[in-house]
């Protein structure tokens, strides 16, 4: 995990199909579905960034090509239509540029009511705050708007700036998972961190 809501944090924009899609926009950031059309802008957002990234997510050293995001743009579509996941490109609202992803996966059904925040932003634009941003209109949308009873976030404890976005967001402490996960041929351990909808402060 890498890094204020307006008056009204959601408005529909009409995308080149006519469809109308869903957008979430702040004072500095804005979220949006991806398209294939965002493919070569997260290919350099991951590239321009890999040393950083590939510390902490499992995910970095597939990604070699514009393809393999673009594979990635389809699928994260299909787990959406599907429930399953929620995938948002994060944008700059002034400048426009693709900064990072925010999303929820993991999610489950309703006697669970629960999913799994996760945010990075490329190295150039982190220190800005859109994390944050990112982070809390996403949280907005998913207790106000999905429903949601429970947010959650695993980061690796060497993380400090992932854990200083979580606290600003209202996140709570809930434990540590030791040797949770293998990223590039080391075990790391897992802090837990969690929101309920009653903690939840817009």
């Amino acid at each position: 995990m890498a890094e204020s809501l307006p008056e009204d944090p959601s408005s529909a924009t009409k995308t080149r199909a006519g469809a109308r899609a869903l957008e979430l926009t702040g004072k500095r950031v804005r979220l949006k579905p991806l398209e294939e059309a965002d493919a070569p802008a997260l290919f350099d957002a991951v590239e321009s960034s890999r040393e950083a990234l590939k510390r902490w997510l499992v995910w970095v050293p597939e990604v070699g090509a514009q393809g393999d995001e673009a594979a990635f743009i389809r699928r994260s579509g299909t787990e959406s239509a599907r429930g399953e996941a929620s995938v948002w490109g994060l944008f700059e609202v002034r400048a426009g540029p693709l900064a990072g992803i925010v999303s929820l996966d993991a999610l489950a059904p309703a006697e669970r009511a629960r999913g799994r925040l996760c945010v990075w932003v490329r190295a150039d634009r982190r220190s800005r705050g859109y994390a944050t941003e990112g982070g809390r209109l996403l949280v907005d949308h998913a207790f106000r708007k999905l429903g949601l009873h429970r947010v959650f976030s695993r980061i690796d404890p060497t993380n400090r700036a992932g854990r200083r976005v979580l606290r600003k967001l209202g996140f709570r402490y809930e434990g540590r998972l030791r040797d949770d996960w293998k990223i590039n041929g080391r075990w790391i351990d897992h802090e837990c961190w969690g929101l309920l909808k009653t903690d939840w402060k817009r």
